[in-house]
């Protein structure tokens, strides 16, 4: 074979061992990173996720208070939805005055006027501190908005806790664009494009724990399989730094005062450029009493005053054996009805009032007074003795009152020349018969 010959056929057969290191070798993962990564690194970066981390130096993160675990187990149960009901997202306003309609379902909007804001709904607008409504009609919402700048804005809105923290259930949340007079174009995120939602550090704690949340709309599933990270959130807390991958609110100690900055990155650490993905907020000591839900315990009745729901009783305490009651005898219920009054007593049964001198006849016989029969008694009368049937005057036994008045006849005359010594008589009726005129016994 000659020289050009050997050359040709070696020629070809490195061809045909190139054609199957091509076909068979296997091919290089291609690591697609979202929201604009930059692609002529991805290669050297493509194994260098950036993992999540916890935090770091002064800061330490701890539980909810036990009055927040209280309220958030009594609002499990609720599945907030918001609705938009005007004006529809991307609509173009005319007027800096204007006021925006939600519908929410399920959950209890309330305030209390000693516990304060209880259940709520929040609304912000771009990347200012939200703005927050505890009364609803009829379960519509309706928000009269402050003065718009030109052009376009952002607009979000969650059912919130009473400490602030979001609710991450879905329909809990919504956030749509609104434009006054005209669009500007590259001022907000695009329809599809991640965009942050800072949710607190809110203006309502007071100290420690502090309580860090946040809303990332658009965020894709990550976490799904080892390696697939989208997206991380870098919190900076007094210069302390971590990483988090997933959207659950944190309880921090050791934050002290000064400022908490978020900032959105992409799964290598890179930051991503749509607007309102850096944000800083500054953390002022507020003066004041503490809230309600940083307490360690709330009573039912405080639980039932935050949500809205009705009060329940106390439970008296158990009183202990051998104690002495102080309760109150039993009572009848009084009747509407009038009570009887007694009867008044007629004069023939009042045994107790002065007989009247002036009403007493003295020519009536003194025998046919004392057989009139004696007045009602409440008692049976007993048998007459006839011992007692004529009682004297002077009897001890008698009180006053117990006397019947008698009625005492004039003595006749005696004629002249009688004998004045002779016994008298003061009887009268049918006993004159047996006298005579001189009151000696016939």
């Amino acid at each position: 074979m000659t020289a050009s010959g050997r050359n040709h056929f070696l020629q070809r057969w490195l061809a045909a061992v190139l054609v199957l290191l091509i076909s068979f070798w296997p091919a290089a993962p291609v690591q697609a990173w979202s929201w604009g990564g930059d692609q002529t690194s991805s290669k050297a970066r493509g194994h260098h996720i950036v993992d999540a981390s916890a935090p770091t130096g002064r800061l330490q993160e701890v539980s909810p208070p036990g009055a927040v675990q209280q309220l958030q187990q009594a609002l499990n149960h609720y599945q907030p939805r918001l609705t938009l009901i005007s004006p529809r997202d991307g609509s173009l306003l005319k007027t800096r005055r204007t006021s925006i309609e939600l519908q929410i379902e399920d959950w209890p909007l309330t305030e209390d006027p000693q516990l304060g804001l209880g259940a709520h709904v929040a609304l912000q607008i771009d990347d200012q501190p939200p703005l927050r409504f505890s009364q609803a009609s009829q379960g519509r919402l309706t928000v009269d908005l402050p003065d718009l700048s030109p052009g376009s804005h952002r607009f979000s809105a969650y059912a919130a806790m009473p400490w602030g923290e979001a609710v991450k259930s879905p329909g809990a949340s919504l956030q749509w664009r609104l434009d006054l007079l005209q669009e500007l174009i590259g001022t907000q995120p695009d329809q599809d494009a991640p965009w942050l939602a800072v949710v607190s550090p809110a203006e309502l704690g007071r100290g420690e724990p502090l309580l860090i949340d946040w809303l990332i709309w658009n965020a894709p599933l990550q976490n799904l399989r080892e390696g697939d990270g989208r997206w991380r959130l870098r919190i900076s807390v007094n210069g302390d730094s971590f990483l988090v991958d997933r959207q659950d609110a944190l309880w921090l100690k050791g934050a002290g005062n000064g400022g908490v900055q978020m900032e959105l990155l992409d799964g290598m650490g890179d930051p991503i450029t749509p607007v309102f993905n850096n944000q800083f907020r500054s953390q002022d000591s507020l003066s004041g009493e503490r809230p309600i839900w940083m307490q360690s315990k709330l009573s039912d009745q405080q639980i039932a005053r935050l949500l809205g729901e009705a009060v329940p009783e106390p439970t008296p305490p158990a009183k202990p054996a051998g104690a002495v009651t102080t309760e109150q005898p039993f009572q009848l219920e009084q009747s509407d009805d009038p009570e009887p009054q007694p009867a008044t007593p007629t004069p023939a049964e009042d045994t107790t009032s002065t007989p009247d001198p002036q009403s007493m006849e003295v020519d009536k016989d003194p025998i046919q007074l004392e057989s009139q029969p004696a007045p009602a008694r409440d008692e049976a009368p007993e048998p007459p003795d006839p011992s007692k049937a004529r009682p004297s005057e002077n009897d001890p036994a008698k009180t006053p009152s117990d006397r019947q008045p008698q009625a005492i006849a004039s003595p006749p005359t005696p004629p002249e020349g009688a004998n004045t010594n002779a016994p008298t008589s003061s009887l009268g009726g049918s006993a004159r018969e047996l006298l005579n005129a001189n009151g000696t016994q016939r």
